[in-house]
């Protein structure tokens, strides 16, 4: 009961303030501060009051106030922390969290508000460390271990968060949110028919739950199930009109099933319903760049780097980024950031840019500088980490056809942009020994880290029927993982001569395929060298190519020489092998 006196003021102000009587406590503690002028937890409180109103700079102001008149307490400069974080200034906030804890080591809230900080500076291994010292000091609290799975999940330690998450449902068994997160740690880790009934689990709880519904469509989605990914999609669309995630994997799933115009309304929609979801501008730019639709689609395709899981590491440099200005008398440095097939590709536009004044280096993976040394128009090439040489601003390659303005009339399309060297070349002759027959080069896989693989990298055993073909000697020109086909694929033909082993990087390759009749592979980094060497190529594409290759058609705009090989129906190589060998019969192989 009130007395009068401040303590007892005091006390009738923190029960209106956990009662919910704002205007009642913010009189009370008021009245201590007029009656004790400068108590540092009447301050404190009612910096606490003003924080929990939406005023945080009356907080900070009124908190800090209190931390001066009484610096030895830990929950003030939680609270301080907690204001400066909503006044956008992660920073002090940090420090003021960690002066909490070095006052108080298990003060929950210094915790939570260091572990928000933290997650929201994307330091999410960090705050799930944080969040699990708040489990140890209280195990059976709900909503920090909610929080705890979803830094482990941020932090890609999916297998803590399944165990954090198993212990959720343990105990709190009803929890849509609990189920949905599981599925995402248990889909993250393989475990796909798992994460389904994860999913299911939480959709029986909440039927029509927008984002689990989603997650779902996604699950089958990667099991090829489109139909059904589909039909989640829209279902999570029906409850959420405005979700832009659901368009957006709708749209994706269009896009998988060559539904190319449907992909372009849907992730067009979806970048609209949010502009900042770089996922859907990039989406919505493969789809206009499959169309063809060049302008607009790379300018879409700019979004690519700000992905979440853009699978480019971050370059970071000195210079400015070239923002389109005059290049006359300037150093310009282009670094490449995706496959060695994209760099081949558009390493053309980097030597355009020399006939707008300006000297270009290229910065890219070390397989391909001894052959793109040669490059006309490039006066240097270095290998991706070294020091750069001095310039005076930078560009993605990938941007130098949005750069500038690049449409489907004006691709560089030289007959030839690269060439091999003529001291290997004739090398690679004398090793290859007398022409027997048509010789054919063959790449049956791309790189297995990149997302799609599985669908563009037939493998050596579909490449069977062209190995069986009278007249035509096949060398093996694959690098990498693929290489494990040649102990699966058993005993092959006498004519079948396996040279990748003894290549050394890209430059062998251009060398050897100087000495070949024709060059077939899967979508990938050889196709493209072929392509750029001006020799004969033959690529097959799987149903859902990538939009380079646009939707249609047997020849692409990039390289004059290349011959498309598509396939029709989903995952069946056997039909795209028939029409390959009957073409190359009829060329008398």
């Amino acid at each position: 009961m009130d007395d009068g006196r401040p303590d007892g003021l005091l006390q009738a102000a923190i029960a209106h303030h956990a009662a919910g009587r704002a205007e009642e406590a913010e009189i009370a503690y008021r009245a201590v501060l007029a009656a004790r002028p400068g108590h540092p937890g009447a301050l404190h409180l009612l910096g606490v009051l003003a924080l929990h109103h939406g005023r945080p700079a009356v907080a900070a102001q009124l908190i800090g106030e209190s931390i001066r008149r009484d610096p030895g307490n830990p929950a003030s400069f939680s609270s301080l922390a907690g204001a400066l974080r909503q006044l956008g200034q992660p920073g002090k906030a940090r420090a003021g969290a960690c002066l909490a804890l070095a006052l108080d080591p298990c003060l929950p809230d210094g915790l939570g508000t260091l572990a928000d900080i933290l997650s929201e500076q994307g330091e999410h291994g960090a705050a799930a460390d944080v969040l699990g010292r708040m489990l140890v000091l209280s195990p059976w609290s709900t909503e920090p271990r909610l929080k705890h799975a979803h830094a482990l999940l941020h932090a890609g330690r999916n297998e803590e968060a399944v165990e954090t998450l198993m212990t959720l449902l343990g105990m709190t068994p009803l929890s849509v949110a609990g189920y949905t997160n599981l599925g995402v740690a248990l889909r993250r880790l393989g475990r796909v028919e798992e994460a389904m009934a994860a999913y299911r689990s939480a959709l029986g709880f909440s039927s029509g739950e927008p984002g689990t519904l989603n997650n779902l469509g996604i699950t089958h989605q990667d099991l090829g199930r489109y139909e059904e990914a589909a039909a989640c999609f829209r279902r999570s669309i029906a409850v959420q009109p405005d979700g832009a995630h659901a368009h957006l994997n709708l749209g994706l799933v269009a896009r998988d099933e060559m539904r190319v115009d449907e992909s372009i309304a849907l992730t067009r929609r979806a970048a609209i319903l949010e502009p900042a979801l770089a996922e859907a501008h990039t989406a919505l730019g493969h789809g206009l760049l499959i169309k063809g639709e060049l302008r607009e689609g790379f300018a879409e395709y700019e979004w690519r780097s700000r992905m979440p899981d853009f699978p480019s590491p971050r370059r970071d440099f000195a210079s400015p980024v070239w923002d389109g200005s005059p290049l006359a008398g300037r150093t310009l440095l282009v670094h490449d950031e995706q496959g060695v097939g994209d760099t081949i590709m558009f390493a053309r536009y980097a030597a355009l840019l020399q006939t707008h004044g300006a000297r270009v280096f290229l910065d890219c993976n070390g397989q391909l500088v001894r052959l793109l040394s040669s490059m006309p128009g490039i006066a240097g090439v270095v290998p991706r980490y070294d020091p750069p040489p001095p310039h005076d601003v930078h560009v993605a390659l990938a941007s130098l056809p949005h750069m500038l303005r690049a449409t489907l009339y004006t691709i560089p399309a030289p007959f030839a942009y690269l060439r091999a060297e003529p001291d290997l070349v004739e090398s690679w002759r004398a090793r290859l020994g007398p022409k027997i027959g048509l010789r054919v080069g063959l790449v049956w896989a791309g790189n297995p880290e990149f997302k799609g693989d599985g669908l563009r990298s037939p493998g050596l055993a579909a490449f069977r029927p062209l190995l069986d073909l009278p007249g035509v000697s096949v060398f093996g020109l694959q690098k990498g993982a693929g290489r494990r086909d040649l102990d699966r694929c058993g005993p092959l033909p006498a004519g079948f001569v396996d040279l990748g082993a003894d290549i050394a990087d890209f430059a062998d390759t251009a060398a050897i395929m100087e000495n070949l009749d024709l060059i077939v592979s899967s979508c990938t980094g050889p196709a493209h060298l072929a392509g750029a060497l001006g020799r004969p190529v033959w690529t097959v594409l799987p149903f859902a190519p990538d939009w380079r290759w646009l939707e249609h058609g047997v020849c692409t705009p990039w390289y004059p020489t290349m011959r498309l090989f598509r396939q029709e129906r989903r995952g069946d190589w056997s039909a795209v092998m028939s029409r390959l060998c009957a073409v190359l019969e009829g060329l008398g192989g």
